[in-house]
């Protein structure tokens, strides 16, 4: 199988030593009272039923058997890692390697979905990327999920619009979700994407609906509905929204499921530039199997069960695994670092271990393998790794 041969060929790579450096700032790590980080839950979006009935429904594994572009596989190296990675589409037709319009951020796979490793049957990997042109706000697409059937030979992939239903002058429509989408997590039927200084939208699976082409984004004028020529959108199901919090706030930056926690739980962690006086802090939520929902009170509040100030700048992603976190950092544009850290100990770097521009973390226990995509242009890959190699 292709799991087990890329987890052999990772493990016996003859990998270069690592750069290894203790992280001063971690020996100051201070646990915090869990209890000030509270996320109140939304109604599931009422709109969504209207929606279903005026749009044609579509699975998961459709997107999956109408993928339109191939994925390259390419080994890459960094500083004591080599990746057997895959590389976006770099045609002459679409160029996802290198444009400047989109940039990746998210990953999440279907060992997150499913502790069994696939979603109905497969194994599929799941990446956001956000609009990043300068147009003015109406313009903007917001966020679409590259769908990444790792079946197929090569690894193939369609993009999904992210929307949100909501009522326009009276009627049913959608639009888009204008939002960074620096970290996913996808559980069950259930995605979870972090909205920076919200807390988390989240879409559900069960409810893909192919939609015509055309420019706009919802209804549109002579009828039907069109997603700026995307076939696919998934719909915002619900919220969860910071409800009196601390000052500041939490920076919503990126976040992982971890299913080595009971319950299992949603771990989130705020970027901040070394410039930026913020906290950096590491929060954890737990998060219901039975319904894919944070755990909330009578009163529909989510309430933190474990937060850290952990004085680490520029974390881009973060997971944990029996206790143990790995944090991806980036460099600006040089190599990134992966950082390994217990509570209580001393973190350990490995030094430019990653290619430039390191985003979000998910870990499949089925593998042993953890994925992370990188954001630079020209230089963007799905990388995964074992991350029992590193210090």
């Amino acid at each position: 199988m292709f799991y087990q041969s890329l987890l052999q060929s990772l493990l016996f790579s003859p990998f270069l030593p690592f750069l290894l450096l203790s992280s001063p700032a971690v020996t100051t790590a201070e646990k915090l009272d869990e209890a000030a980080f509270k996320l109140k839950e939304s109604g599931y979006n009422s709109h969504i039923a209207t929606l279903s009935q005026l749009l044609p429904g579509a699975s998961v594994l459709d997107v999956l058997a109408a993928t339109n572009h191939d994925m390259v596989a390419e080994e890459v190296h960094a500083v004591g890692m080599s990746y057997k990675a895959t590389r976006w589409e770099n045609s002459a037709s679409f160029n996802d390697f290198g444009t400047t319009s989109w940039y990746p951020q998210g990953v999440s796979t279907s060992a997150d979905a499913y502790d069994v490793g696939t979603y109905e049957g497969k194994r599929v990997t799941l990446v956001s990327w956000y609009d990043n042109r300068d147009v003015p706000a109406a313009e903007n697409k917001g966020v679409r999920i590259a769908f990444v059937d790792r079946d197929k030979s090569p690894d193939a992939y369609r993009y999904v619009l992210l929307v949100e239903p909501y009522l326009n002058a009276g009627t049913a429509d959608f639009r888009a979700v204008n939002v960074h989408a620096g970290g996913i997590a996808w559980y069950g039927n259930s995605l979870y994407i972090v909205d920076t200084n919200k807390g988390f939208r989240v879409f559900d699976l069960t409810q893909i609906w192919k939609v015509e082409t055309g420019d706009g984004i919802g209804r549109k004028s002579s009828g039907g509905f069109s997603a700026a020529n995307y076939a696919y959108v998934l719909p915002q199901s619900r919220t969860y929204t910071q409800t009196n919090p601390p000052t500041p706030s939490v920076r919503f930056s990126f976040v992982s499921l971890d299913r080595t926690t009971t319950p299992d739980s949603l771990l989130v962690g705020e970027y901040q530039p070394a410039s930026d006086t913020g906290p950096r802090r590491f929060i954890r939520w737990s998060i219901d199997y039975t319904n894919r929902q944070l755990i909330t009170d009578s009163a529909g509040v989510a309430t933190a069960t474990w937060a850290y100030e952990v004085n680490i700048d520029r974390m881009q992603g973060v997971n944990s695994v029996n206790g143990k976190f790995y944090i991806s950092r980036s460099n600006g544009r040089s190599n990134g670092d992966f950082i390994s850290w217990v509570p209580g100990s001393t973190a350990k770097i490995a030094a430019n271990a990653v290619p430039e521009g390191p985003e979000d973390l998910s870990y499949d226990k089925t593998t042993g393998l953890m994925y992370t995509v990188t954001e630079a242009v020209n230089g963007r890959y799905i990388l995964p790794f074992d991350p029992k190699i590193l210090p």
